[in-house]
């Protein structure tokens, strides 16, 4: 694996939060010119399932008003909680976006899932026909006129057997690096 040796676009992190609201010191781990946001209390989520072992994605925080030039995992539960331990976001609290170029300027109260969809680019792939969906909640709606997913669960009918539905392909687009747990 080539770590990368530096950083495209380098972020001033001065004056970038170094403690929680308890007063703990908020962790960092490095892997080759990137910091990545370690802050988070459990080892590394599963991204997707098309990821090598002890592998997670990564993607720079673009968080305007007060940059931190850390790499966040693309999962939005670790999202949510990089922007309320290094940005001050509340989970609970209807926030704007700050995303350089964010094209939904409305307060919105699921954070993480939007920066998880719409700035990460992460999707899932269906199972069946391959077909991208942009969310959990599109492939719902698409396996309802998935011919090849259809024709299983018919298939499945007819002999009488009982149908499992395949799990979709997560879709992540950023840095493959090791996992917490695996460094």
């Amino acid at each position: 694996m080539t770590m990368p040796m530096h950083d495209p676009k380098p972020v001033d992190t001065q004056n970038r939060r170094t403690r929680d609201a308890n007063g703990n010191l908020l962790k960092t781990r490095r892997f080759g010119a990137m910091e990545l946001d370690d802050s988070h209390s459990k080892r590394s989520v599963t991204i997707g399932n098309g990821l090598p072992t002890g592998m997670t994605c990564v993607r720079a925080c673009s968080w305007g008003d007060q940059p931190c030039g850390l790499f966040v995992e693309t999962n939005k539960t670790r999202i949510s909680h990089h922007l309320f331990l290094w940005h001050g976001v509340k989970p609970d609290k209807k926030t704007h976006c700050k995303f350089e170029d964010c094209p939904k300027p409305e307060k919105m109260i699921n954070l993480g899932r939007h920066v998880e969809g719409v700035h990460y680019t992460t999707g899932l792939e269906c199972a069946y026909c391959d077909k991208p969906i942009s969310r959990i909640d599109s492939l719902d709606r698409h396996l309802e006129t998935c011919k090849v997913y259809r024709a299983s669960t018919a298939s499945a009918k007819k002999a009488g057997r009982k149908f499992s539905p395949k799990e979709p392909r997560k879709l992540v687009y950023g840095y493959i690096v090791p996992a917490r747990d695996a460094t």
